[in-house]
């Protein structure tokens, strides 16, 4: 089950590539023209969740994970057609086909935390990813139905969406790989102390931004700090693995370094409200270094990475 429940993810994720650039390719006919964020959202259903999801499946296949390999493709589509009309409980609606999705991965999540009883640190790294998706599947159908939620206007209830994809799911999926492919190492601590900050960081920022500017600035210079720790145990193991795992992850490890010096510059050009960086330079350069670069390539970068302790000693049991 554990092999075709992972290729079946990944079949999902070779034919959201196809979609996906082809939605990219459309964007520049008039009258379909999608800006930059929403096309970076896209890649979120038809790439980065099937691509993450399949890395849990080879972990530990469940129901929850079977129901979810069968809704993710059509949910895609649906939230894909959410964007081609206006902002509207119509668009809302279509949206929230992604919430069902996300609610049968949070019962996955719910799961791995009853079976490890809490103590197991990376299957809690994988909950907490899980758990972020619906989040952003929230602040979607928000964004869809044209909410201003907490205040927040458009193009802020997007982001918050995108934001909780990749900082939250695929960052807690890679931590989560990466201290566990290292553990017992000299990288045991600095990669613990990281992932702590990168599974905490999504939500802490949340919180801070209706807190404050300083306590945005912290929690953004937190998230960015722990990256860097990531960014660095992604290419040690790259280092070890076969070449293309060594590209990939080499190449996600430089993305996401170059990411977060973008976004720390942001977030400190943000305190005394005269940003270093726009909305939409931020969009342009550190979302598609985050979604292309890091999300992408690391996901499959682990995808031809060797497998981890606790895959072999699933695997030896």
């Amino acid at each position: 089950m554990t092999r075709d429940l992972r290729w079946a993810f990944l079949r999902e994720a070779s034919f959201g590539a196809v979609v996906w650039f082809g939605l990219c390719l459309s964007s520049f006919l008039p009258g379909i023209h999608r800006g930059i964020i929403e096309i970076l959202f896209l890649l979120a259903p038809w790439m980065v969740v099937p691509l993450g999801v399949s890395l849990l499946a080879a972990r530990r296949p469940s129901r929850s994970l079977l129901i979810a390999s069968w809704m993710i493709p059509p949910a895609a589509a649906l939230v894909t057609a959410s964007f081609f009309v206006e902002r509207s409980l119509l668009a809302a609606c279509l949206a929230s086909s992604w919430v069902l999705v996300c609610l049968v991965l949070v019962w996955d999540a719910c799961g791995r935390l009853w079976i490890s009883k809490g103590r197991a640190f990376v299957e809690f790294c994988f909950a907490m990813g899980e758990g972020y998706l619906l989040v952003a599947a929230l602040w979607l159908v928000a964004s869809r139905a044209g909410l201003h939620a907490f205040g927040f206007r458009e193009p802020i209830v997007l982001l918050t969406a995108v934001h909780f994809h990749f900082a939250g799911f695929a960052s807690a999926v890679l931590v989560a790989l990466t201290y566990d492919k290292l553990s017992y190492t000299a990288w045991t601590h600095i990669l613990g102390i990281a992932a702590v900050g990168i599974v905490c960081g999504p939500g802490v920022l949340g919180l801070a931004f209706l807190a404050g500017p300083k306590s945005k600035l912290a929690a953004a210079l937190l998230i960015a700090a722990s990256q860097f720790g990531l960014a660095a145990g992604m290419f040690r193991v790259g280092l070890a693995g076969r070449l293309s795992a060594r590209l990939l992850l080499g190449v996600a490890s430089v993305s996401i370094f170059l990411g977060m010096l973008l976004a720390a510059s942001w977030a400190i050009g943000e305190y005394p409200l005269q940003p270093f960086v726009d909305m939409r330079q931020m969009a342009e350069f550190h979302g598609v270094l985050n979604s292309m670069g890091f999300a992408i390539c690391g996901l499959l970068g682990w995808q031809f990475a060797a497998p981890t302790r606790s895959e072999r000693r699933e695997v030896n049991a």
